[in-house]
């Protein structure tokens, strides 16, 4: 006996994965035979002579009239729990619909090229990052909170006839209605395209179409949201900027004007200038009198009319002279010059902060067009539509996988079970 077991132990031990998959067939096939002689014996009432064996497992009726373990493992492992699969998906099982959409986050930098290295970075597309959030969004509780203002979702999921494995109660926490959403809402992203399938799965057509536009309307309003914030951050810095140089150029603009109105001239320099004109014209005015008075002097006397008046009129142009020399030489002239000093200093920073605003404004500018055509928008060329059919639950295909995975699993703890007990020997 020992030598035996110590042959068996060595066998097992050396086989080969060939050896393996025989001894698996040569477990299953006795046991195909066995099921099937099984039914034979049932319908003509007497045994049989395959079921008295299965390998070295034995199948003949125990003392007393009891079924062998191996029949009622069968029966309690896959037909008991076959025959409820086969039931519930037939008669209990609630139809479900499904809606689709189909929507792609683009973005308008998409195609546009630059020379340079700002206009590069402006360009920047991140459209397939973006796609990702709101996937990510779809299934987040912060989407359940923002439906939950317009649609009564748990409500669509707890309806009545709806059957007992498939409904959720609305009773149950949040944290438990997050993970059963997501197992009836799903998103898929297709790589190359950066096509969004969304699929909404209810117990109801309209309920179905219902979530899947609702859904679909909250990822816009989130893809607008994105748009206002990253526009808000790009655009932040550069308005305070603009706002300082704005009321800097205001500040140097009323200051001129105080002190315009303080010196009573509208420009010192300017007005300096006009009096050294008006100056040298009337130079040139009294030169000319003065000559015509010495011609006369010559060939009439003094006392003539003619001479008289040129005598007059020379007494006002050096009257004149006389006034115009003391604004620009005499006490006046430190006013003046004191006035043009000034009214230089504040147009100088009335310049200066005239170009930083302009400056400001066109970088202000800038932003908002980079701005806009980073701007993200989401494309919808497939809208919720009413199923028509239900496409789930898999009636036929479901309890037939389930029957195979219980036939394999129950298959391969008979085969364990009989291992063991050749081990025993």
């Amino acid at each position: 006996m020992q030598s035996r077991r110590k042959t068996e132990l060595a066998k097992v031990e050396e086989g080969t994965s060939t050896e393996l998959r025989k001894l698996l067939v040569a477990r299953v096939a006795p046991l195909v035979k066995h099921i099937r002689n099984f039914a034979r014996r049932e319908e003509s009432g007497r045994p049989n002579n395959a079921d008295r064996a299965f390998g070295n497992i034995v199948l003949e009726p125990q003392p007393g009239g009891r079924v062998s373990g191996t029949l009622l493992s069968f029966v309690a492992v896959v037909l008991i729990p076959l025959a409820a699969i086969l039931y519930y998906f037939t008669f209990v099982a609630s139809d479900q619909y499904i809606a689709e959409a189909r929507f792609a986050v683009r973005s308008l930098a998409e195609g546009v090229k630059s020379d340079d290295a700002e206009g590069s970075v402006l360009t920047m597309n991140a459209a397939g990052q973006d796609t990702y959030i709101v996937t990510s969004f779809i299934q987040s509780p912060e989407l359940l909170r923002r439906i939950g203002l317009t649609v009564d979702y748990r409500a669509i999921f707890d309806r009545e006839g709806v059957d007992f494995l498939s409904r959720f109660r609305i009773s149950e926490p949040q944290e438990e209605f997050l993970a059963y959403w997501q197992r009836h809402v799903f998103t898929y992203i297709d790589g190359p395209s950066g096509i969004v399938t969304l699929r909404v799965q209810t117990f109801r057509p309209d309920d179905s179409k219902l979530l899947a536009e609702a859904i679909v309307r909250e990822s816009e309003a989130l893809i607008n949201e994105l748009n206002k914030r990253a526009q808000e951050d790009l655009i932040k810095s550069i308005r305070v900027e603009v706002e300082r140089t704005a009321i800097n150029y205001s500040e140097t603009l009323n200051a001129l004007r105080e002190f315009q109105a303080k010196a009573g001239l509208v420009n010192p320099g300017m007005q300096a200038q006009s009096t050294s004109q008006l100056l040298t014209q009337l130079l040139g005015q009294k030169l000319e009198v003065e000559s015509r008075m010495f011609v006369l002097s010559q060939s009439e006397s003094q006392t003539s009319p003619a001479y008289e008046n040129l005598a007059r009129m020379q007494k006002s142009l050096n009257e004149q002279v006389a006034g115009l020399r003391a604004s620009l030489t005499g006490e006046e002239s430190g006013a003046v010059t004191s006035a043009i000093l000034g009214y230089s200093k504040l147009e100088t920073s009335r310049l200066i902060a005239e170009k930083l605003y302009e400056t400001s404004r066109k970088s202000y500018d800038s932003a908002i067009t980079a701005s806009l055509r980073k701007a993200l928008y989401l494309m919808v060329f497939v809208a919720p539509s009413m199923p028509e059919e239900s496409l789930y639950p898999r009636r036929l295909s479901t309890p037939l996988i389930a029957g195979l995975g219980l036939l394999m699993f129950w298959a391969t703890m008979v085969l364990v079970w009989a291992s063991i007990e050749d081990h025993r020997l």
